[in-house]
């Protein structure tokens, strides 16, 4: 008989995969390696005989902790002709599949039970474990598997806690998820939109003005720093990171404070890509969209590039992103004139994570992360619709030839700039202790100049305006007994945020010799004064776990603020003096929650969480009401809300159904909406008693190997007593937004080809127009998406296909303002293609 021959192994990959980690083995004789598997305590191995490694550096690959779960990655050589694959789990044996592919034999690894080390305050989101390629690409509350895996979060409890047992509801956002509906449109607060319940429709735009979750503002962190500024002129916190940086997200919905303030609605926690076990790797995504309606000046185009791994005790993750945008279209070929949103602009992101073990239980960690959004457009929305009687759709009108911005910002633009420094330190005194310091400095403004002649400011303006933060956290965790059921998280925060915003000046005589085409700088106004924001926390957060049926947690934080400002003058014609001052606020809030498992797979909870938050200040210091000398006597317009929410939900989590249900209700004696009023042209905010209520439930099916389907639905309704006289009348539509419908299925149509289709439904609202909080009603629409992957070479082709219907529809925004501002009418993107390609090295 012949001898088999030896195949030979050219090279071995080990890659982070959904379901935990793969083991590649190159080679040009894939049909010829057949192992034989065994396990041994948390340990799986796999002997491949007649096979040699043959890798360019002669060494045995051996690589610890590369996902969470799995201890160790082993491929040596056992024997003279038979190579050795040990897979080490951290809780149990990890589960194996086989597949082949064009390169060799590939070994997928999933952890008997994921699980994470700590992660370090710039981690704050999550653990490092990702759920299972069984779970929905629809976000929902659970993970797939309950036999198998565990999904850790932190965003609701500052601490490392089974999602199971955390008596909130949350949507987690995976990375696959991020990178499935970027693949439609890279505006994360669409993203978010479109699979978050509670979470308004899409607007369309880089800034979250008009988009709520659950009728609330929402606290937005990165790696565990605040992307909120109490100046708020431009809200654009989720327009400060690409999503090609983004490895998770994290939303916990309702309020609470645990984080700090503005968090009345929720919290959006992010954290940044990891860094990697392994060596080096190397991901590069390139990319296009056009517009199929017209084609005209509507091609964009993308290019990342991210890289990361491990050397001895230093790791690292460095990426870069480039996105750009033409003009956007609607279903009728027209030009989109919405100029606060992604159209003709160019933004460029900038990662860089550099991590140390100090000791095995000690890792130090630095983060920079730079995002630059400029927008450049050779349109201004046409003003003369809305002269036009009834509600007319905006129209893009094309500047001036010659236009020329002289000394100022030739377009809109978003900058934000974060650092920190985190230590973690695992075993202090039988204690987990987290700190970080951090720094952030944010601009916006420029965009087209505003002839405000004749009007409240008397002159030709541009806005632009700045914040700057400087930050710590402290939190230590500490366990009342050996065998951790019982836990104290405590610690303290701080932040000093420094505002202010100004207008450009342009030479009005100058404008109207050049027939409207020459925009000369001459001169800066103060238009919100420099001040000073401070704000002080200590905390403590209980947690019980009274059996494995029962938890209980409880907590309460302290929150001081204060408020400082010099005297200034208004920007409005003609000035005002205004007095500032010194202003301080405190509060105490509390929260406790109850988890209740009847089943394994089936589970209860109810919660109570206060959330606190101060006003925008700069929308008070910017116009006050006439009359006011001393801003800081004007206590409605600038004292805090403080909101107290109820919840009851209940949990589903079998093999193939995933569903969850929660009801709410949240009052505040001084609410914070925002409203615009006609009168004189600018949004203000009204303080009134305010609740608001709703409905929120997440469904996810498996029911073949090959296809997933699944949906949420959100409805929200919420009202306010302006008067004070006991009767409570609807909230206006962007700040309640109605019922919101999504829907997808999905189906692995081949081997190595993916597909999906997914639904939203904006339905309508007439509530806020009968109790004259709007001035229409708002209509319903529908929008359809496509999405594709297709295993291409070594890498991987990627469609996206918006709007596939071509509807042509209006978001909530947009009809809002219809009715007194017709050149704010914008439509939504028609459909609209994107391919791109995305490969590993």
């Amino acid at each position: 008989m012949a001898q088999q021959s030896v195949v030979k192994i050219t090279g071995v990959k080990v890659n982070s995969t959904d379901k935990g980690v793969e083991v590649l083995l190159e080679s040009t004789q894939t049909e010829a390696l057949q192992p034989v598997t065994k396990t041994e305590a948390n340990n799986y191995i796999a002997d491949i005989p007649n096979a040699v490694l043959a890798l360019p550096n002669g060494k045995d690959v051996n690589i610890a902790n590369p996902v969470a779960g799995i201890v160790s990655v082993n491929v040596t050589q056992a024997t003279a002709n038979t190579i050795q694959i040990k897979i080490q789990g951290e809780s149990g044996v990890p589960t194996l599949e086989l597949f082949d592919s064009d390169e060799g034999l590939i070994f997928s690894f999933t952890p008997a039970v994921s699980t994470t080390q700590t992660p370090t305050p710039s981690e704050q989101l999550t653990s490092e474990q990702t759920p299972s390629e069984t779970t929905s690409e629809t976000p929902s509350e659970t993970t797939s598997d309950s036999d198998s895996s565990i999904e850790l979060v932190v965003t609701a409890t500052r601490t490392e806690e089974d999602i199971r047992n955390v008596p909130r509801s949350i949507t987690v956002i995976t990375r696959e998820q991020i990178e499935q509906q970027s693949k439609l449109s890279t505006n994360l607060a669409d993203i978010l939109a479109k699979t978050v319940p509670g979470f308004g429709s899409p607007t369309n735009r880089t800034n979250t003005f008009g988009q709520s979750l659950r009728g609330r503002n929402i606290s937005v962190l990165i790696d565990g720093v605040p992307q909120n500024a109490n100046l708020q002129s431009i809200p654009a916190q989720l327009t400060t990171i690409d999503p090609s940086a983004i490895e998770r997200i994290e939303v916990v919905r309702g309020p609470n404070a645990i984080y700090g303030g503005q968090a009345t609605g929720g919290v959006v926690n992010i954290i940044t890509k990891k860094p990697s076990g392994q060596r080096l790797i190397s991901t590069t995504n390139i990319g296009l969209d056009t517009s199929l309606t017209r084609s005209e000046d509507s091609f964009g185009y993308n290019l990342s590039h991210q890289i990361a791994g491990t050397e001895g005790k230093f790791d690292y993750t460095v990426g870069f992103s480039l996105v750009t945008t033409a003009g956007f279209y609607d279903a009728e070929g027209d030009r989109i004139a919405n100029f606060a949103g992604d159209e003709d602009s160019r933004k460029i992101n900038a990662l860089a994570k550099i991590g140390v073990e100090l000791a095995p239980d000690q890792r130090l960690q630095f983060t920079f992360n730079h995002f630059d959004q400029k927008q450049d457009t050779d349109f201004v929305s046409d003003e003369a619709v809305d002269d036009i009687p009834g509600i007319q759709k905006s129209r893009a009108l094309r500047k001036l030839d010659g236009l020329n911005i002289i000394g100022a910002e030739d377009g809109s633009f978003i900058k934000n700039t974060l650092f920190s420094l985190n230590y973690n330190n695992d075993n202090i005194f039988g204690s987990k202790l987290q700190a970080q310091a951090y720094y952030r400095n944010y601009g916006f403004g420029g965009g087209f100049p505003v002839d405000n002649r004749g009007a409240r400011f008397d002159a030709i303006t541009q806005s632009e305006g700045e914040s700057e933060q400087l930050g710590g956290r402290l939190q230590v965790e500490t366990p009342f007994n050996f065998q951790k059921t019982v836990s104290l998280l405590w610690g303290v925060d701080y932040q000093n945020e420094r505002s202010s915003q100004k207008f450009n000046i342009f030479d009005g005589d100058e404008f109207d010799a050049s027939g409207g085409r020459i925009f000369r700088k001459i001169e800066e106004r103060v238009f919100v004064p420099e001040y000073d924001f401070r704000e002080l926390g200590i905390f403590g957060q209980l947690q019980w776990e009274v059996s494995e049926k029962l938890q209980l947690s409880g907590g309460l934080r302290y929150v001081n603020i204060g408020v400082s400002l010099d005297d200034y003058k208004t920007a409005e014609s003609p000035s005002r003096n205004i007095q500032g001052g010194d202003r301080s606020f405190d509060s105490t809030v509390f929260n406790a929650g109850i988890v209740y498992k009847f089943t394994p797979e089936i589970s209860v909870f109810g919660n109570f969480a206060q959330g606190f938050s101060v006003p925008d200040l700069g929308r008070v210091f910017r116009l006050p009401p006439r009359g006011v000398v001393n801003i800081f006597n004007s206590l409605q317009l600038t004292e805090p809300q403080k909101v107290d929410n109820y919840e009851i939900g209940v949990r589903g989590q079998w093999d193939k159904l995933q569903a969850s249900l929660s009801g709410f209700y949240n009052y505040s004696e001084l609410g914070s909406s925002v409203s615009f009023n006609r009168a004189t042209d600018f949004l203000e905010t009204t303080r009134a008693p305010q609740k608001v209520y709703g409905i929120e439930a997440a469904v996810d099916v498996q029911p073949a190997d090959n296809w997933k389907v699944g949906g949420t639905a959100t409805w929200t309704e919420g009202e306010n007593d302006e008067n004070n006289d006991g009767k409570f009348l609807a909230l206006n539509s962007i700040t309640v937004a109605p019922l919101k419908l999504t829907a997808y299925v999905e189906n692995q149509t081949l081997k190595g080809w993916r597909n999906r289709l997914q639904l939203l439904y904006s339905g309508n609202r007439d509530r806020g127009f009968q109790d004259g909080a709007d001035d229409g009603k708002i209509s319903s629409y529908v929008t359809v998406d496509y999405i594709s992957s297709i295993k291409l070479g070594k890498g991987e082709l990627q469609i996206g296909v918006q709007n596939l219907l071509n509807n042509q529809y209006f978001p909530v925004y947009s009809q809002y303002f219809a009715p007194f501002f017709d050149s704010g009418n914008y439509a939504g993107q028609g459909r609209t293609l994107s391919v791109g390609y995305r490969i590993n090295w």
